[in-house]
């Protein structure tokens, strides 16, 4: 697995001597308002920003005409300009020109780790591992005027005795997460709440955090005790913490807790999930939870993560969590594995996920340092599909890597990215540690829409005298069907090799040669077929990576489900999901899969262990499930619950008694 010496590192990730550190780095607090976005962010960075010279960027702040940037850094220059600039921990820029801002220059005496709007317009909290402030003590957190850089002297020295790695205002309080065991003298273990205009702390938040994830006193790593990453629902009512703890008020909660913030107090929620308790290369990381960001709608959460490969566990993932789940034991909705590369930071939009850190693959379950099947190309940045966690088709990669992209901001405008090194692409565009992909030259996500009964099912490759025939009928899905019509087959596609098929969103897929090919289809045309492999890519399968065994590029691993497409009867598409039946089997299999980007998970799960031995053809629609029978040429259908059969088949259509014989080598609900 790849592992970098990390740049100022941060406290959580602190690591035996002779370990080699990822550690986890911020980004800032949550947006005043859902991002909005209709598409994903384009490709191409803008050329508005200058080039940070060195450190690494930890945290971002969009304050409407220009952007803060806090980190380990100390010098800076112009973009087009060799004047270099000194900035020490802290700078802004104009948004709309990229120019440094010569004003705003306070003097900070070490790293700053979150940038967040203040209280009132034109003030802004730094907090981080400082202890003065233009030469004034300021320990760990200050206020300061956006314009100039001096201190809002009104809001006091608050003293924290310890790092404060984030702060996130909800209302009139702001929250504030670290490692730190006093606050303005009062004792606080890793998590204080303060008025944010007077920074008086008050007795709202007051849960304890103690115990490391993995040193025990005699091994493993040691680092400090406390929150790493606070997120706040969008609604204000949770607050979800994570970091280097293994209790919450004495409660198991390992490296992860979920908060209640009522009207008088706040409280642990009933929430807990036990995937973080394993550890995870613990003589190099104390702790490897990196960060935590709700959805805009505020229906979910995502976790990310540092740690090495063990199968089984949440090291080197990207998890989703549902609000809305309870209990002791709560499992991910879903989980992306680098396979054995660190995520760092995540933001989340309305149409995708996007994480960075210092990966090569994703799709990546069990890796170890190398592509296994199913990997794609995916160097240091990407989006995910929030149903599913599997790449979208967005795909501009930063190389090299380095240590990672360990800020990522998400704001109406597009994603800004804090990173130690200088490109976009493969040394394509120079955005020395801090870019700006906005939502210019962006595209939606591929339709995931599938088509439903009543409607139209269509059977391609009929066989006999018509092998390559292909025809429609109307089906309500019960009893009206109406008689086939021809749909013609311009291009001669030999249907008649086809290993089934499906229709989202416009797009037809299906099997054929080991593979599965794509093409457009609106019920009456065919567009061009492509083959689908986004296994491999031309823009990184040669560039090497830089990490793992000499000379090992990003090219990716095509996936295991394409030697089971030459066994494949039946395919469909449901909510995510790609379900299949094989020849001389019983069950039901699914994969998750992507219509954007054509990746099928390199995850295999079943569905239904029995019943599906005679599938000559299956599809959903709604709560049912139909199946075609290989050797009768009958349509079956039983109830479809939670992603899976239920109860027994009801025979909808018999051959001997209708003449309707519904076999083919592709049988698919289309438009």
């Amino acid at each position: 697995m790849a592992r970098f010496p990390a740049l100022g590192r941060r406290p959580l990730a602190v690591l035996t001597a002779a370990a080699l550190t990822v550690s986890g780095l911020l980004v800032a607090g949550p947006a005043p308002a859902a991002p909005d976005h209709a598409t994903m962010v384009g490709a191409v960075p803008s050329s508005l920003t200058p080039n940070i010279l060195d450190g690494t960027v930890f945290a971002i702040h969009d304050a409407g005409d220009k952007v803060l940037v806090g980190g380990s850094f100390t010098q800076v220059q112009n973009r087009n300009s060799d004047v270099t600039l000194t900035r020490n921990y802290v700078l802004a820029f104009d948004k709309a020109t990229g120019q440094v801002d010569t004003a705003f220059a306070p003097v900070v005496d070490n790293e700053v780790y979150d940038i967040l709007a203040g209280p009132t317009a034109g003030t802004v909290y730094l907090a981080g591992k400082f202890n003065s402030v233009n030469g004034t003590n300021r320990r760990k957190l200050a206020l300061l005027d956006l314009a100039d850089g001096s201190l809002v002297t009104s809001f006091p020295n608050l003293a924290f005795n310890g790092l404060v790695n984030d702060v996130v205002k909800v209302g009139s309080r702001l929250f504030v997460g670290g490692i730190f065991t006093t606050a303005a003298t009062k004792p606080r273990a890793g998590l204080a709440s303060l008025d944010a205009v007077t920074g008086m702390v008050d007795d709202y938040l007051t849960t304890s955090l103690t115990e490391h994830h993995n040193y025990d006193g005699i091994s493993g790593a040691s680092a400090g005790v406390g929150p790493e990453k606070l997120a706040v629902s969008p609604d204000g009512t949770q607050l979800v913490v994570i970091g280097n703890f293994k209790k919450a008020d004495g409660v198991l909660h390992d490296q992860v807790v979920r908060l209640d913030l009522g009207a008088s107090t706040a409280t642990v929620s009933p929430w807990n999930t036990n995937r973080f308790e394993p550890r995870c290369s613990y003589n190099s990381f104390d702790s490897y939870v990196r960060d935590v960001s709700f959805s805009p709608d505020g229906s979910y959460f995502v976790i990310v993560s540092t740690g090495a490969p063990y199968a089984g566990t949440l090291c080197d993932s990207t998890a989703r969590f549902e609000t809305s789940s309870t209990g002791t034991s709560v499992q991910p909705t879903w989980i992306a594995y680098s396979g054995g590369d660190t995520f760092l930071s995540v933001g989340v939009t309305e149409q995708a996920i996007y994480v960075g850190g210092h990966f090569r693959w994703l799709n990546n379950t069990s890796a170890t340092n190398s592509a296994y099947p199913g990997a794609v190309a995916r160097p240091s940045i990407a989006a995910l599909d929030p149903v599913n966690g599997l790449p979208l088709s967005w795909n501009p990669g930063r190389h090299p890597r380095g240590y990672g992209v360990a800020a990522l901001l998400v704001t109406p405008e597009g994603i800004w990215l804090g990173s130690d090194q200088e490109y976009i692409g493969n040394f394509q565009y120079r955005r020395g540690r801090i870019a700006f992909l906005p939502l210019s030259g962006g595209a939606a996500p591929h339709s995931t829409a599938t088509a439903t009964l009543p409607g139209n099912v269509y059977q391609a490759g009929l066989g006999f005298g018509a092998a390559n025939d292909v025809q429609r009928r109307s089906y309500d899905g019960t009893s009206s069907i109406g008689a086939a019509t021809a749909v013609e087959n311009t291009d001669g596609t030999t249907w008649s090799s086809a290993k089934s098929a499906f229709w989202v969103g416009g797009t037809l897929f299906y099997g054929m040669s080991g593979s599965l090919w794509r093409r457009t289809f609106d019920g009456t045309a065919f567009g061009t077929p492509t083959k689908v492999d986004p296994y491999h890519d031309e823009l990184w399968d040669t560039v090497e990576t830089d990490s793992g065994p000499e000379g090992q590029t990003y090219a990716g691993n095509t996936v295991s489900f394409y030697p089971e497409i030459a066994n494949v009867t039946g395919m469909f598409y449901t909510n995510g999901r790609l379900y299949y039946t094989l020849s001389g089997q019983n069950g039901l299999y699914w994969r998750w899969f992507s219509p954007d980007s054509g990746i099928v998970g390199a995850d295999k799960f079943t569905a239904a262990t029995s019943g599906f031995s005679d599938s000559g053809g299956v599809f959903v629609s709604g709560d049912r499930i139909y199946l075609v029978s290989r050797l009768l040429g009958n349509l079956s259908s039983a109830t479809w619950v939670n992603g899976a059969p239920s109860g027994g088949w009801t025979l909808r259509s018999s051959r001997l008694l209708s003449g309707i014989d519904w076999r083919a080598k592709a049988v698919f609900v289309g438009p």
